[in-house]
C-alpha cells in the first residue's frame, strides 16, 4: 500500500530540540546566567551536535538568543525593544483571538478551562513558577484554536522575545491576581463565542502587559 504523502510527519531532531528549548525559555527554566552550548546539550540528550546547533541558530535568528565566544545566551531586550514587539503583537493577536473564538472546539475549551483552574490554584498557593507554566498553558490553549499556522508561528516568536520581563512580572502576587482576572474574562468570552469581546480582552491584556513589562525591563537593566 502506498504511503500517504499528506500524512503528518513526526518532528525531526532539530525541531524537537528547538521546541524543547523554546518551551524551557518560555517557562523560565533558562535564565540569563545559563550558557547554551551545543555539544553539552547534545550529550545530555544523547543526540548528535549538528541538529542542536541548528536549533540554537534558529533561536538566534528569531531574536531569542545571542551568540557568545562560547555558546549562546538569552538576548537582553531594552524597554523600547519590548514596546516595539508589543506594537506588532497588538496588530496580530486581537484578530487571531477572533479567529480562534469562532473556531473554538470542545478540546480547546477544555484545555483553556484546565489551564485557568491551574492559574487559580497556583495563585492561591503563591507559587510563581507553576503560575508561569499555567499562564503559558492558557495562552497555548487559545492559540491552538487559531486556524492559521503562519500566524501562530509568528505570534509564538514574538511572545518568546518578551519572556524575561513576563517572568519577572509574574513573580509579583498582585500582577498574578490581575492576570488571573483577565484570563477569566477571556475564557468566558471564548466559551460564549463572543469573538469581539475576546479580541477586545486580548487587546486590553496586551496593553496592560506592555506597560508592566517595559517598566520591569527598565528595572532589570538599571
Amino acid at each position: 500500500m502506498a504511503a500517504n504523502p499528506y500524512k503528518k510527519r513526526e518532528p525531526n531532531i532539530r525541531e524537537q530540540v528547538y521546541g524543547m528549548l523554546r518551551q524551557d525559555i518560555a517557562l523560565g527554566k533558562i535564565g540569563f546566567d545559563v550558557r547554551l552550548v551545543d555539544n553539552e546539550i547534545a550529550a545530555s540528550l544523547n543526540v548528535s551536535r549538528m541538529p542542536v546547533r541548528e536549533a540554537l541558530l534558529q533561536l538566534k535568528n528569531e531574536g531569542v538568543l545571542e551568540g557568545t565566544s562560547r555558546g549562546f545566551v538569552l538576548r537582553v531586550y531594552t524597554a523600547q525593544d519590548i514596546e516595539d514587539i508589543f506594537s506588532v503583537r497588538l496588530l496580530l493577536e486581537p484578530p487571531a483571538a477572533k479567529l480562534a473564538c469562532v473556531n473554538q472546539s470542545r478540546v480547546g475549551m477544555q484545555a483553556m478551562e484546565q489551564a485557568l483552574s491551574r492559574i487559580e490554584a497556583t495563585h492561591q498557593q503563591g507559587d510563581p513558577i507553576d503560575n508561569i507554566q499555567a499562564n503559558w498553558a492558557f495562552r497555548s490553549a487559545w492559540i491552538s484554536m487559531v486556524p492559521n499556522k503562519q500566524l501562530v508561528d509568528t505570534m509564538a516568536r514574538l511572545h518568546d522575545q518578551a519572556d524575561q520581563a513576563r517572568i519577572a512580572c509574574l513573580q509579583d502576587p498582585q500582577f498574578r491576581l490581575e492576570t488571573m482576572q483577565r484570563a477569566k474574562g477571556i475564557c468566558q468570552a471564548f466559551s460564549e463565542r463572543q469573538e469581539e469581546q475576546a479580541a477586545h480582552l486580548i487587546m486590553e491584556n496586551l496593553v496592560i502587559c506592555c506597560s508592566a513589562y517595559c517598566l520591569k525591563q527598565a528595572e532589570l537593566l538599571a
